[in-house]
């Protein structure tokens, strides 16, 4: 495995802005820096997985949008 590669274990690409970013080792969930989406994480040993959003801070998110 290349450095590049070896740096990127543990971060995570959100699927809304495709931000990486880097959960706390073990999270559960973890807010995007670019877009403050959150999303629910699984881990493999080191390697972060994202599964799926949390849809009460994903609908909050669409609300606060729609009142700009």
């Amino acid at each position: 495995m290349n450095a590049k590669k070896k740096s990127r274990i543990g971060e995570v690409r959100c699927q809304n802005c495709f931000t990486r970013f880097r959960p706390s080792p073990g999270a559960e969930k973890a807010t995007c820096t670019g877009c403050g989406w959150e999303w629910y994480i699984s881990w493999s040993g080191e390697l972060a997985k994202i599964r799926k959003p949390v849809w009460e801070s994903w609908e909050r998110l669409l609300a606060e949008n729609k009142e700009k």
